[in-house]
């Protein structure tokens, strides 16, 4: 096995700025109507690329379709006997069903993406809205072609946010990584665990990043020859991607969190 470990200083995102964000969000959706334009803001823009096309709003078993424009340029740029008919063909390039749909218990939805020959599954839920304490993900690539299955993984993800904030606003040391992954090829397994703790620098935190790799089934034996070989590479291009993600981080977080309630809301309905 391979363990790199690395730590980033991150600008913090204050976790009642996270429950303001997350009903802004929710009321967002909740105030939004389908008809045959599209998806209908309560401010009344339309987002005309989704489309309801089982089921009622937001009511669990819904599912909504997400168009790309450019197949709908190309609908409409064929020639009349050879054009394809859109209505008859509810695909998209991307799928969403709403399994539950509840600001007191739970929000979960279903993605699929298909693209190129090779489908993405999510499953993402966040448990308890009103006031967010769980984040699961969970999701899988599928290759439609023989030559694709080499690329098929499976992964998981999981964020504890009342522990991650106990965490990053003392120096309590959790007994388990509050946000963790872990991602399956058929042959490597990656474990990602983060752990935040509060920074020196006023205002931020110290995010420590743990990825560990292994080899699966019978190529382990294989793999840890392999890994110990490129072990420095890996490790280079690690803490590279993670430099690399918390200098976004840095960049972007600070004006987000600089937006009150009603500030985001109108930076999210003049995102159209």
């Amino acid at each position: 096995m391979l363990s790199v470990k690395h730590t980033v200083v991150v600008e913090q995102v204050p976790y009642p700025w996270l429950v303001d964000a997350v009903t802004v969000i929710r009321t967002l959706v909740e105030e939004s109507r389908v008809d045959e334009q599209g998806l209908v803001l309560s401010d009344g823009q339309v987002v005309p690329d989704i489309r309801l096309t089982q089921g009622r709003h937001l009511r669990p078993g819904s599912v909504y379709v997400i168009e790309d424009e450019a197949d709908d340029k190309k609908v409409t740029a064929g020639a009349e006997g050879t054009r394809k008919d859109k209505a008859a063909d509810p695909s998209g390039t991307a799928r969403i069903t709403v399994r539950e749909w509840d600001h007191r218990r739970a929000a979960r939805l279903e993605l699929t993406v298909a693209e190129d020959d090779m489908a993405t599954e999510l499953d993402v839920t966040l448990k308890s809205p009103d006031r967010p304490a769980l984040v699961e993900i969970a999701g899988r690539t599928r290759g439609d072609a023989a030559s694709l299955k080499l690329f098929e993984m499976a992964g998981r993800a999981r964020v504890r946010l009342d522990d991650w904030w106990r965490a990053a606003d003392s120096d309590r040391i959790p007994s388990s990584a509050p946000a963790s992954a872990r991602l399956d090829h058929r042959w490597v397994r990656a474990d990602v665990r983060a752990v935040p703790r509060p920074s020196q620098h006023d205002g931020r935190w110290d995010l420590q990043i743990t990825v560990s790799l292994r080899g699966r089934r019978l190529l382990r034996p294989l793999a840890a020859v392999v890994l110990t070989i490129v072990a420095r590479r890996i490790r280079r291009a690690v803490v590279r991607a993670v430099d690399d993600l918390a200098a976004q981080w840095n960049d972007r977080v600070p004006r987000l969190v600089a937006m009150n309630a009603d500030q985001l809301r109108e930076a999210l309905l003049g995102a159209r």
